[in-house]
C-alpha cells in the first residue's frame, strides 16, 4: 500500500495496489485495508494447489458439514449465525475449504453481519454469538441452495448430485481456471450428501428445520 499524498493542499488519498494495478483509492484506511484482506483472500483461493476455495458458509452438526454455496448478499451469513445459535459449530462465514477427498476444513473468520438495512458489515467472533468453532476437517453430509426471500416457505427439493456440483461449481473461485483440479474435488464433496434448495423465509425459522432433519431423517423427501 501507498501512504497518502503529503503535498499541501491536497488530499489524503490511500492506494492499494497489486503490483502496478491499483485496486483501490480512498481517505478511509479502514475501507483500503478490508479492500486488502479482501484482495488477499481471493488471489489465495486462484492459487491454491492442494485444496479449492468455495464461496459458501458451512457448519458442522453431529460429524458432517453444512455448506450453504452462495456470494455476498445471498444470506448465508444470516442462515450461518441462525445455525450456530440452534447449536451448531462454526467453520466459515466466507469460503468452504475443500481437500483433495472432499472434506471441509475450518475457516473460522469473523463473521460479516450486515445491519438490517443492508449497511456494510461488522465483524463479530463466534464466540461473541455464543458459538464454537471447529477444529477437525469434516466430509460434507448437507448442501443447502438457497437464497433469502421475505416470507418465503421452505419447500425443499432434491437435488442430483450433479446439480449439486453445478451448484459449487458456480461459486468455486478457481472453476473456470483449472477445471481439471476443481471437479474432482467438488465430485468427491457431493457424491454421498444430500442436497436441497429451496427459497427460505427467516433464518432462524429454517435453521431448526436443518438440524432436526439430517440426520438421520436426511435420508428421507422434506416437506
Amino acid at each position: 500500500m501507498a501512504p497518502p499524498s503529503q503535498r499541501q493542499g491536497q488530499r489524503h488519498y490511500h492506494l492499494l495496489y497489486c503490483g502496478s494495478a491499483l485496486l483501490s483509492r480512498g481517505l478511509d484506511l479502514p475501507a483500503l485495508l478490508t479492500a486488502f484482506e479482501k484482495h488477499a483472500e481471493l488471489l489465495t483461493a486462484f492459487r491454491a494447489s492442494d485444496c479449492l476455495f468455495v464461496h459458501a458458509g458451512v457448519v458442522g452438526w453431529q460429524g458432517q458439514a453444512i455448506l450453504i454455496p452462495g456470494r455476498s448478499m445471498s444470506g448465508k451469513t444470516t442462515l450461518v449465525k441462525a445455525l450456530v445459535e440452534a447449536g451448531a459449530t462454526y467453520y466459515s462465514d466466507e469460503y468452504a475449504i475443500l481437500d483433495k477427498k472432499g472434506y471441509v476444513h475450518p475457516y473460522p473468520v469473523a463473521l460479516s453481519i450486515r445491519g438490517p438495512n443492508g449497511q456494510p458489515g461488522r465483524k463479530t467472533s463466534i464466540e461473541a454469538l455464543g458459538g464454537q468453532a471447529g477444529v477437525d476437517p469434516l466430509p460434507v453430509g448437507l448442501v443447502i441452495v438457497t437464497g433469502y426471500q421475505p416470507k418465503a416457505p421452505w419447500r425443499p427439493r432434491r437435488l442430483t448430485p450433479g446439480q449439486a456440483l453445478l451448484a459449487l461449481m458456480d461459486n468455486t473461485v478457481a472453476a473456470r481456471l483449472d477445471p481439471a483440479h476443481s471437479m474432482p474435488i467438488l465430485k468427491q464433496a457431493v457424491t454421498h450428501a444430500v442436497s436441497l434448495k429451496s427459497k427460505r423465509g427467516e433464518a432462524d425459522v429454517v435453521a431448526p428445520l436443518l438440524l432436526s432433519q439430517h440426520p438421520p431423517a436426511a435420508s428421507r423427501p422434506l416437506g
